[in-house]
């Protein structure tokens, strides 16, 4: 089941408000919700739920050729758990491999800490920075050297072949 835009952007109010507003932006529930709208129609939506309820997502859309850009990632606070993070990972390994995907690229806040560790720990590089931001970018034949990136893809090669919609493949070194 793909997320809902009210579940997204209660997801995103809960993780991004804060440092988006540190930054020195804005962060308005209503414009947020125009722009979830407009991703969505371009973009491609790996999530994980827990009990019906989404605590994970990804959001990604052609960005030129084989690179695609990261536009959303979040994950609820009571639940950055390496089960879910590892399921999310699987997810988007199964999109990059069925869309051909060989390179990433995200923008990412200065204020986000979480977000910058959790880049360079799966090997993503600064191509370009200014004030508020740093954009990143990995090779997919990269970060399939990672261990994280290793540990979900051989989770997604371990499930069992049942056609569900939702089983992850595994991700495709370009």
């Amino acid at each position: 089941m793909l997320p809902s835009i009210d579940e997204l952007l209660a997801l995103d109010a809960l993780t991004l408000r804060e440092h988006t507003e540190q930054a020195g932006d804005a962060f308005d529930v209503d414009e947020h919700r125009v722009q979830l709208r407009k991703s969505l129609e371009v973009s491609e939506v790996c999530s994980v739920r827990r009990e019906g309820k989404l605590v994970a997502y990804a959001m990604l859309r052609p960005h030129s050729g084989a690179c695609w850009f990261v536009g959303a990632f979040g994950t609820h606070p009571l639940y950055r758990t390496y089960a879910v993070i590892t399921e999310l990972l699987a997810k988007m390994a199964t999109l990059a491999s069925e869309q051909g995907i060989g390179e990433l690229r995200s923008h990412v806040y200065k204020t986000n800490r979480l977000s910058i560790a959790f880049h360079r720990k799966l090997g993503f590089q600064v191509t370009r920075e200014n004030d508020k931001g740093f954009e990143f970018f990995i090779a997919i034949c990269e970060l399939t050297t990672k261990p994280a990136v290793q540990r979900a893809t051989a989770r997604a090669t371990c499930r069992p072949e049942s056609g569900a919609p939702d089983a992850p493949a595994t991700l495709r070194k370009v």
